[in-house]
């Protein structure tokens, strides 16, 4: 497991409940908060990937670093289709030429990845919920991104506007999208840091739906954890 830490959102977690992760200090790396040029994707990325990333568990920080995603993508070799949860739609075009950013990560790894990247479903809400490319095959592998603004305020606060999703809602959701599925892997992002205000009920609750995510999917995030 990774977590990798650009604002200090895990600093107030409780690190004991994943033991054996990996956790990988990126504040030092420049030209990465809500959009990432190309020096620093060259090194997030050139740290992540020594690591490896199939069937792992990536916690990602907040959600301004949802585009780390992409490259998590770029290692797969195969063919597979992407399941996302957000509240928003990162698939926009870049605001800034030659950036990438959290909010065109879908868009830029459609692009980057016609041959292996087969479908991207995208669910915003129970209601809201769209293919961006193709369709889904279960003979295909799975890789899931859920960033934590789709759940409600109340459930799991972060530091961008939110959906109305309850947990249990995203859990039966995730339970019936994987099943029977392979798990290439899974990454969490959203939340609210604790030197950017973060009380310390909001930090036990994001800690807390993270572990919810990880044991909904049948990742023990004890176990499995110690064994990676």
């Amino acid at each position: 497991m990774d977590i990798l830490n650009f604002s200090g959102m895990y600093e107030g977690y409780e690190l004991s409940c994943f033991k054996g992760a990996c956790f990988i200090d990126l504040r030092d790396v420049r030209g990465t908060k809500l959009y990432v040029d190309s020096e620093g994707e060259k090194a997030v990325r050139e740290r992540i990937r020594e690591l490896g990333s199939r069937g792992k568990v990536h916690l990602i920080d907040i959600g301004d670093y949802h585009y780390v995603t992409r490259f998590y993508l770029y290692e797969i070799r195969e063919a597979f289709d992407l399941l996302v949860f957000d509240n928003h739609n990162d698939s926009k075009e870049p605001e800034f030429g030659g950036l990438r950013s959290c909010g065109s990560w879908i868009r830029d790894a459609l692009e980057d990845m016609p041959d292996t990247l087969m479908s991207v479903k995208l669910i915003r809400g129970i209601r809201d919920i769209s293919f961006l490319k193709g369709s889904f095959d279960n003979e295909r592998p799975l890789y899931i991104s859920v960033d934590k603004d789709i759940l409600s305020g109340d459930t799991c606060p972060t530091n961008w506007d939110q959906g109305d999703m309850g947990l249990d809602e995203l859990i039966l959701i995730l339970r019936s999208e994987a099943e029977g599925r392979e798990l290439l892997g899974i990454d969490i992002c959203g939340g609210i840091p604790g030197n950017a205000g973060a009380s310390d009920r909001e930090i036990r609750l994001n800690q807390s739906v993270d572990i919810s995510i990880l044991d909904a999917l049948c990742y023990n995030h004890r176990v499995c954890l110690e064994t990676e």
